[in-house]
């Protein structure tokens, strides 16, 4: 996922994400918890916008620029979600393989210690 923009205010954003999104871009609205005010603005950004496949990031940036732009890697609907229901899916799949990477090194680690002793 690549960072699009940053809103004041959490419609603004989803505003954006459905306007992308009936062009054909995949995105993502999160909220911010940043408790410092953003520095271009004066005010906390309170969301942000993201372009969730990588080779849509251009196309949304010239989207918001200028409405008339046509995608070059636009997704049709059955795609969009598609996207959106394996999306969640793969995401889980990741954090338990990295976990249990994780959990492996750290018993790796532990049996090497007792191993060669304290």
């Amino acid at each position: 996922m690549r960072l699009i923009a940053r809103y004041p205010s959490l419609s603004a954003a989803e505003e954006r994400a459905a306007f992308l999104r009936s062009r054909g871009i995949a995105t993502h609205v999160s909220e911010l918890t940043v408790l410092k005010p953003g520095l271009t603005r004066g005010q906390a950004d309170r969301a942000a916008l993201w372009a969730v496949l990588a080779a849509q990031y251009e196309d949304a940036l010239k989207l918001l620029e200028d409405a008339d732009h046509q995608p070059v890697n636009a997704l049709d609907e059955s795609r969009m979600q598609i996207l959106q229901e394996e999306g969640p899916v793969q995401a889980r799949r990741v954090m338990i393989r990295g976990l249990l990477i994780t959990l492996g090194a750290l018993l790796g680690l532990l049996g090497l210690v007792l191993y060669l002793g304290p």
